[in-house]
């Protein structure tokens, strides 16, 4: 294997944890909301079961192979050639997702907190301890997210009692009044824009060391977030009402600045810039290592630090393209990246389940008929 460490399965769950919630705090509730109106909080809990499925599924792969991450799986199933193509498109996913988290790093930042300073200044700042994570290996990672994953926690909690005076359940109402084919969209949203980005724990499962409660140890993490974010969807909706979540672009931020207790708790928006940046840091860098990893994997490389540098510098070009401003990324790119999803976490891990049951199940049942 070209990675030595090893997580341990309470440092995979939290890692799985702040995937989960990632940069989706911040954009979450405006996704959901912009089909499911008032009853967006409804489709977000509707959508935890279908992604707890997405999970399972992802989770079914790796014990078919639990050797061998998502691009070695690709090519074993596949062949060294269509099974290439497939973990190429695999990478380019990943190299994106990383590109998407950074960027809105970056326009967050410039439009919110650092006005007058050039977004490229912030890209770079941020890259620089992503670079530095991946160096020190998986077992750094895991040991900070131990560290910081209950800052996160504290923090969102924190948020969701500090705007509790301010919520009204008129707003609420009336319930279920959208349409069914706009509810629909909006559990698809909601399960597929969180949970559907967790197929990149796949090229991490098997460095964890084995345990037989880590299929339900990912499940409840992923399970946890997923209620995290219902309850930031139901509560934007009871302080803003349906309009205003559906167009704020960062409406978890706007709430922070929201909360005033006896005058003297107030303006802690700042902790909710905190939460929100290291979850997208843990976020973006599994994407980053997962395409540095892939990479060495595909080519069969016999390192993988060489390419850290190359993939950074890479996702930073990525993130500069990848949109203009915050509204492209919005109204364009975030309606593909939903199919995206849908296809690499969904539509081709069945295909592979698939593959993987015709060429290895279906030999040994003749086996055991002629045995018999």
């Amino acid at each position: 294997m070209l990675i030595k460490d090893r997580l341990t399965v309470r440092q995979f769950t939290l890692l799985t944890f702040l995937t989960m919630v990632g940069d989706m705090i911040l954009i979450y509730p405006s996704l959901v909301t912009a089909y499911g109106k008032q009853d967006a909080w409804i489709c977000s809990l509707l959508s935890q079961p279908i992604g707890l499925l997405v999970l399972w599924i992802l989770f079914k792969l790796h014990r078919a192979h639990p050797e061998l991450s998502l691009i070695e799986i690709c090519k074993k199933l596949l062949g060294p050639w269509l099974g290439s193509i497939l973990a190429a498109g695999y990478l380019f996913y990943f190299i994106i997702g990383a590109a998407i988290c950074l960027r809105e790093v970056g326009d967050f930042m410039t439009t919110q907190i650092y006005l007058q300073t050039p977004i490229r200044v912030i890209l770079t700042l941020f890259i620089c301890p992503m670079v530095w994570g991946i160096m020190n290996g998986l077992r750094t990672m895991g040991q900070s997210s131990e560290i910081l994953a209950p800052i996160v926690v504290v923090f969102m909690i924190l948020l969701l009692l500090g705007v509790l005076p301010q919520t009204e359940l008129a707003r609420l109402r009336p319930i279920l009044d959208t349409s069914w084919m706009s509810l629909m969209h909006s559990v698809i949203r909601g399960a597929f824009s969180s949970f559907g980005e967790l197929i990149v724990l796949s090229m991490f499962l098997p460095y964890v060391v084995s345990a037989h409660h880590l299929n339900r140890d990912m499940l409840l993490a992923a399970l946890g977030g997923g209620i995290l974010l219902s309850m930031l969807v139901l509560v934007s909706l009871m302080v803003f009402g349906p309009v205003f979540t559906q167009h704020g672009f960062y409406i978890s931020y706007t709430l922070a600045q929201k909360i005033n207790i006896g005058n003297f708790f107030e303006r802690i928006e700042a902790l909710m810039a905190i939460a929100w940046l290291i979850s997208t840091y843990f976020k973006s860098i599994l994407y980053l290592f997962g395409f540095v990893l892939g990479i060495s994997q595909l080519f069969e490389l016999k390192g993988y630090k060489p390419l850290i540098l190359p993939s950074a510098l890479l996702m930073f070009a990525a993130a500069v393209l990848v949109g203009p401003n915050i509204i492209f990324y919005t109204n364009t790119v975030m309606p593909a990246w939903l199919d995206w999803n849908v296809t690499v976490s969904l539509i081709i891990p069945v295909f592979l389940l698939l593959v993987h049951w015709l060429r290895f199940h279906r030999k040994k049942q003749p086996t055991k008929r002629l045995t018999s």
